[in-house]
């Protein structure tokens, strides 16, 4: 069992970032309704990402590591980012190989990390 569950934290968090996607929508930071949940999906992935800090100074004993953590803050940071240019069609052309210039940077640091086990 955790030592400091933050499942209700993160929720809190998720709300937060979501009023604040609403808010910059409201005061038309923001072109499309859309841009709503990509906006989210960055600030909750910089949210799992200071998760991931929390975590190398507290490891768990039974639970997922930091660095599984932080890659999956860098994943849904990435995501709400190229979803955020797609619907903006800013740099269409280069949406793809950037996720995937991101997600194979994190397999091989994992595989690096897995080797040197």
């Amino acid at each position: 069992m955790p030592k400091r569950p933050v499942g209700v934290l993160s929720l809190g968090i998720l709300i937060l970032a979501l009023a604040v996607s609403a808010a910059a929508f409201a005061a038309n930071m923001l072109v499309d309704i859309s841009e709503i949940f990509s906006l989210t999906l960055v600030l909750f992935g910089f949210w799992i990402m200071v998760l991931a800090e929390l975590r190398t100074a507290n490891p768990e004993e039974y639970g997922g590591g930091a660095f599984n953590t932080f890659s999956g803050g860098i994943l849904l940071t990435t995501l709400g980012a190229v979803w955020f240019l797609f619907i903006r069609a800013l740099f269409v052309e280069y949406l793809l190989p950037a996720l995937l210039l991101v997600i194979g940077i994190l397999v091989a640091v994992a595989g690096i990390r897995a080797w040197r086990k």
